[in-house]
This record gives C-alpha cells, structure tokens and sequence, in this order.
C-alpha cells in the first residue's frame, strides 16, 4: 500500500501558524488509518473525525478570508465543500468496500485534494495579504523543498536563484535587466524539465505521461506571465513572479516530483 505523502511536513506550511497547525492536524488524524489493520469501525470513527475537524478548519478559514475582504472567498468555498462531499463518499463505500482499498482511497484523497489544495489554493489566499517587502523577503529555497535527490534539487535551487536575480535590478536598467533574467529563468526552466522527462524514461516512471503535461502547463503559465510583464507594475511584476515560482513550482516539486524520486533513488 502506497503511504507516500500521508504524514505532514514543513514544505507544506503557508507560513500562518494557526492555519498550518489545522492543516498538521489533518494529516494527524487521517494518518491514524494506517493502524486499523482489519477493523472498519475503527476506520469510520477516523474518518468521521476527520469530517468533523475538516468543516471546523474550513469554517475558520473562510471567516479568516471573508475578514481580510479575499476576492475569491466564493470560489474557495465551493472547493471546500466539494472536499467534504468525497470525505463523505468515503464513508458510504466503508459498507461494501474492503478495508484496504477504503485506506487506499483514504491515502489518494489526503496525497491529492487536500495536499494540493493546501499548496495551491490555501497559499495563494496568504500570498495576498502579504506586502511586497515581506515576499521578497521570505523568498527563498528551503531545504525542506528537497526531494533527497543531488542532480533534480541542485536545478531546483537554480531556478530559486535565477527567479531572485530577476528581482535584484537596484542601480540597473530595470527593464532590460528583467528581460535577461526572465529569458534565462525561462529556459533553465525548460532545459530542467527535458532533464526530467529523460530520467523518468530511463527508469519507465509509470506517470510519465501526466508529469509532462505538468510540465507544459507551467511552462504555459510561464509564456502568460512573460506576455504579461510589459503591462505590470515593478511591483505586481515582483508579486507575480515570486507567486509563480512559490506556488505553480514549488507546489510542483513536492506533490509531482517527490514521486519521481521516490520510484527510483539514482539519477
């Protein structure tokens, strides 16, 4: 049974401490499943308090964006309950499913909506309310973003290094110094995937297909952003660049590329 990913860690933080120690108690209580063993009332209790707390995270997170005025509140609630309504599907199949593929669902569901929708969703609403001088700030590789792989994190920390040379242009000609350095992010970032996309051949990495479509969507929401900068501000350019690499990238590299590494230790 795969448990890949079912534990909480420090790379999943959006950097608001009570909002990441409800997201810690998630994976708390979800991780319990994996000690029931062959009793399906145990499991269902689990699941249920899972339920119970995912409503009472959720309610705090939507009255904590309804008070900062977050435009997409509406948006962020339909995600919400669409989560609650699988936990409850889950419950249903308890009935006539076998233990191990309920925890398998159980496992799927943690690895999948709720992870992603912590790095992808939840961090863009802490993005928001952050100011300018605070993300440039805290914008930095960090360890817990390696996927214990030499080769894929020295070209993860490069693209991290390139993305903040594009926002050091004190005493140059800004624009052409953001034109060189966003060309150069871009293709670093295309030669890195095609370096991906070798070794995921190489070792006939079952995913291979999904993890490149992946990789044209960032690319994809790189070629917008690149069409875009003429028409920003220097600093909705900073805003969106350092969104753009905090969360499409790095959301990328702990949920896709984590599996990569974890289906094969050489590269």
């Amino acid at each position: 049974m795969n448990t890949y990913l079912t534990t909480w860690d420090s790379a999943y933080s959006i950097g608001h401490e009570k909002v990441d120690q409800e997201h810690k108690k998630l994976f708390e209580i979800a991780s319990k499943a994996y000690k029931c063993q062959n009793n399906k009332a145990e499991l269902m209790s689990i699941i249920k308090e899972l339920i119970k707390y995912t409503k009472f995270h959720f309610s705090n997170e939507e009255n904590y964006m309804e008070s900062i005025g977050y435009k997409n509140v509406e948006e962020h609630k339909s995600i919400h309950k669409e989560i609650v309504n699988k936990l409850n599907q889950l419950i249903k199949k308890l009935k006539t499913s076998p233990i191990e593929e309920n925890i398998k669902e159980l496992s799927d569901f943690i690895n999948t909506n709720l992870l992603q929708h912590i790095l992808l969703v939840d961090k863009k609403v802490h993005h928001t309310m952050k100011s300018r001088e605070d993300l440039k700030k805290h914008f930095a590789w960090k360890n817990s973003y390696e996927v214990k792989n030499e080769k894929i994190d020295n070209e993860h920390k490069e693209l991290f290094k390139l993305a903040i040379e594009a926002l050091n242009y004190h005493d140059k000609d800004i624009k052409k110094h953001i034109k060189i350095t966003i060309n150069k992010l871009y293709e670093y970032m295309k030669y890195h995937f095609e370096n991906e996309e070798k070794y995921m051949a190489s070792i006939e990495y079952p995913h291979l297909k999904e993890h490149i479509a992946q990789h044209k969507k960032i690319i994809n929401e790189m070629n917008s952003f690149i069409k875009s900068i003429p028409l920003l501000t220097l600093i909705d350019f900073e805003r969106k660049l350092i969104e753009y690499i905090d969360i499409w990238l790095i959301g990328h590299i702990i949920y896709e590329d984590r599996k990569i590494v974890n289906e094969n230790n050489s590269y």
